[in-house]
Formats: structure tokens, sequence, C-alpha cells
């Protein structure tokens, strides 16, 4: 407890030019762009599974089982992205 007593007695004994000073060097600035990498490769994953994606009301099951998890396997690998 004692350090935060500390921390307290060094702000009050600072002038408000030495506020200033410091409180300009630690802003933190703010990104200005979002790196948005990760969520398109998933959104690429989903809509290149979905893209070759059987209908299972078209084939027959085994088929659609088969050829959905090929599909699947091929989408974790990362092919086509």
């Amino acid at each position: 407890m004692s350090s935060i007593e500390d921390i307290k007695a060094l702000i009050d004994s600072l002038s408000a030019e030495e506020i200033k000073k410091v409180m300009t060097e630690v802003k933190a600035k703010k990104p200005k762009q979002v790196d948005t990498t990760r969520k398109a490769r998933r959104i690429a994953m989903t809509e290149l599974y979905f893209n070759n994606a059987p209908l299972p009301y078209r084939t027959t099951y085994e088929e659609y089982k088969s050829h959905a998890e090929g599909i699947r396997q091929q989408v974790l690998s990362g092919v086509d992205l």
C-alpha cells in the first residue's frame, strides 16, 4: 500500500507545468487503421466452404458426407485463399 501513497505524494508534489509535460508524453496514440486480416481470412474460408459445399437434398447422404469432409479439409488447409 505504501507504493500507492508514494505515487499520490509524487503527483501532489508536481506543478501544473510538470503534469502537463508528463501528460503530453504519456498520451497513447490511437490506431488510425484497424487490422482486419484475420477477419478477412475467416470470411474467405467460410465463403470457400459454402461456395463448394454440396446440397444435401440433391445428392445421396454418403456422397454429401464424403464431399463435405473433403471440402472441410481443403478449407482448413487454406487452399485457394
